[in-house]
């Protein structure tokens, strides 16, 4: 049976799946990071591998017949990047199994590539990402590619997960300092991270171990407080998309193309704050009427939308 694998590499984690020929998930396991930006290039190189391994190991007969291998990476962008993580799991899959590339190729795309491919089964469209951080892509039909934003947590990552719980910390000790009204999220706060104060936040979030992942989730509180209609955490959601969305505005300007191309919206705080998605929405509309919005929650996973790539790119026999 010819298979296909896909891999979604990210910062905080990695998902990877094989499919079969007629798109039927046979495998699928997570990992840890391997964006080479978020961690040593040696640590993620050994991680991706390490996936792949244990993947296959799920069921031991598929890496012999796997006819391609395509992998998504966050924060790979070059040519250098790219062939730097193709030649590493060509290496891997001819160890394995003695396999040249010929029988085995691997490509190497953006996430923004395999979460289009996911969502849309093509390649083509604009992407607008907020996770933990946000970013959005553009791909034309003819295979141009364009980005804005995803310049990390010091630089940009406007609308992101990030970004908002940084806020609401904020908010909440402005409020504390008597800057700005009571909040609800104090409470939530004070729950979620068992502190008897909230004066007691400064000395747990210059900790070492409190880092992006964890001011990340403290969007979450945002979301929940805004949709009990506090004032103060229904305002930064609001302005955090507003300004996602300039970002996406600044994108479309670039090509004709996209001023009447399909948007997918991807990531945690489109799937679960309503506000951030409707003020997003409503907001790029205002700039451009001809966009038509996909918002799936019944979309296939990334890794499986990368797989789907490496079953078209065989098909039509796409090199590196």
């Amino acid at each position: 049976m010819r298979v296909y694998v896909g891999v979604d590499g990210g910062g905080t984690n990695t998902d990877a799946a094989i499919i079969s020929e007629s798109g039927e998930i046979l495998a699928r396991l997570s990992g840890g990071p391997t964006n080479p930006h978020s961690v040593p290039l040696e640590q993620a190189l050994s991680e991706l591998q390490r996936v792949l391994e244990q993947l296959f190991n799920l069921k031991s007969d598929l890496s012999t017949n796997c006819e391609g291998i395509c992998l998504g990476m966050s924060g790979v962008d070059t040519v250098q990047e790219r062939q730097l993580i193709a030649d590493a799991v060509n290496n891997y899959m001819k160890s394995r199994n003695r396999q040249g590339s010929e029988s085995c190729p691997v490509w190497v795309v953006s996430e923004g590539e395999i979460a289009l491919m996911a969502s849309l089964g093509h390649t083509h469209g604009v992407l607008c990402i907020s996770g933990t951080g946000s970013i959005v892509y553009g791909f034309t039909l003819e295979g141009e590619r364009y980005r804005a934003g995803g310049w990390g947590h010091l630089l940009g990552d406007e609308g992101s997960g990030y970004r908002i719980g940084q806020r609401a910390l904020q908010v909440v000790m402005q409020s504390y300092d008597g800057v700005l009204p009571p909040t609800r999220l104090t409470p939530l706060l004070l729950k979620k991270l068992n502190l008897p104060d909230i004066s007691e936040l400064k000395s747990l979030v210059y900790q070492t171990n409190w880092g992006k992942s964890e001011t990340a989730s403290i969007a979450r509180l945002a979301i929940e407080a805004a949709e009990s209609g506090d004032e103060a955490a229904r305002a930064l959601i609001i302005d955090e998309a507003a300004q996602l969305a300039d970002t996406a505005k600044a994108l479309i300007a670039r090509h004709p193309e996209f001023a009447s191309t399909q948007v997918v919206l991807s990531g945690s705080l489109f799937r679960y704050a309503a506000l951030f998605r409707n003020t997003f929405i409503q907001k790029l509309s205002g700039y451009y009427g001809e966009l038509e919005f996909v918002y799936r929650e019944d979309a296939p996973t990334p890794s499986v939308g990368a797989a789907l790539l490496a079953r078209r790119c065989r098909s039509l026999n796409v090199s590196f």
